[in-house]
């Protein structure tokens, strides 16, 4: 894998335009950490599939089971997850940790999916950056790791190049691939767009949802994307100029394909999310789950992780590599410069929102 350097101080300027992508090589990490968890059993946790899970794989599973002699069974979802839990017995779940987005970690609350998380019993929980334990879902999923939306283009053909999200209603824009999977995170950007509120506070209040149907129906869209690989072909053939993505899954795309160079933007202020792991109900070893999670918090886990994987890291300890630096908010104060996903504020009224949007996007 290309190396990066090993991190910057906050403050840079976070619109960059970046090409290139990548972390450090894993340094010998587990050897020397230390830990509690110790033992021969088989801890099972469902992580984002494709290149998530392929740092997992690559970086966290042999620093776990190193430090603690313990087995890390890895399961890649992106789909699909609760539904997993619902159809298991109470007792026996198809794993015992998992990740999940303000959406996964609400539902499995309603649901009684999760056991609620004691950070008394994490070490180092105290380190986690307030700004994103102030949601709903951090009382029963743990913030471990966050990421923000961002442009993906094609150089070799977009004919103009984005920076803020308010390009999009430039004379220049034209040819947008529009993610169809998830209203709210489509709907924030437009938020953006509006300014009506702070940051993208509209999506939160009901009364501004035809406000930002009519924000999004006024961009020029060129199709309405379902599936990474549909956006990454609409870039290929020129259906798209440019698209709405994941700043971190951009950057391993740029990185690790040949067929054009990719360039990716985050505009500031932008739109995000946050990556919870929480224990789930019915886990064979509650004690050895937590431990875990505690694992996932520890500055040098994360800095290894973040030196794989371009995300942003919950623990104010964390080192980050000079390109996530760059590109989004690190420090605890810097982070209301991305509007994360609360989807605890928007629960009520999503399914009709949802039914909606599917309808929209087929009109269109």
């Amino acid at each position: 894998m290309a190396d990066k350097p090993a991190g910057d101080a906050v403050g840079a300027s976070r619109r960059t335009y970046l090409t290139a992508a990548g972390g450090a090589a894993v340094t010998a990490l587990a050897g020397c950490m230390g830990g509690t968890a110790s033992g021969t059993d088989t801890l099972r946790v469902s992580v984002w599939s494709g290149t998530n899970e392929t740092v997992f794989r690559e970086v966290i599973k042999p620093m776990y089971e190193e430090r603690t002699g313990n087995t890390l069974e890895l399961s890649g979802n992106w789909q699909g997850i609760l539904s997993k839990i619902r159809q298991s017995p109470a007792d026996d779940p198809p794993f015992d940790v998992t990740v999940g987005v303000g959406r996964t970690n609400y539902r499995g609350q309603q649901d009684d999916l999760w056991v609620p998380v004691d950070y008394d019993d994490l070490s180092n929980a105290g380190g986690i950056k307030s700004n994103l334990r102030q949601y709903q879902m951090a009382e029963s999923g743990v913030p471990v790791a966050y990421g923000a939306h961002a442009y993906v283009y094609n150089e070799n053909s977009a004919a103009w190049t984005p920076e803020s999200w308010s390009d999009l209603q430039s004379d220049a824009a034209e040819n947008v691939a529009l993610p169809s999977d998830f209203w709210l995170k489509l709907f924030m950007m437009a938020a953006l767009l509006r300014d009506d509120e702070p940051m993208a506070d509209e999506v939160y209040d009901p009364q501004y949802m035809d406000a930002l149907f009519d924000t999004v129906e006024g961009l020029p869209v060129s199709t309405f994307y379902q599936g990474t690989q549909q956006l990454w072909t609409a870039l290929g053939e020129g259906l798209a100029d440019v698209g709405h993505y994941f700043f971190a899954y951009g950057l391993r795309k740029a990185r690790d394909t040949d067929e054009y160079p990719i360039g990716v933007t985050v505009p500031d202020p932008t739109t995000g999310y946050i990556d919870y792991y929480q224990i789930v109900r019915g886990a064979s070893d509650e004690a050895m789950a937590t431990e875990f999670i505690d694992f996932m918090l520890d500055p040098e886990v994360q800095s290894a992780y973040a030196a794989e994987f371009n995300l942003g890291f919950s623990h104010e300890e964390t080192t980050h590599p000079s390109t996530t630096a760059d590109a989004l908010p690190i420090a605890n104060d810097d982070l209301d410069q991305i509007a994360f996903q609360n989807f605890a504020g928007v629960a009520e009224f999503s399914g009709d929102m949802s039914d909606r949007f599917r309808a929209f996007v087929q009109d269109n």
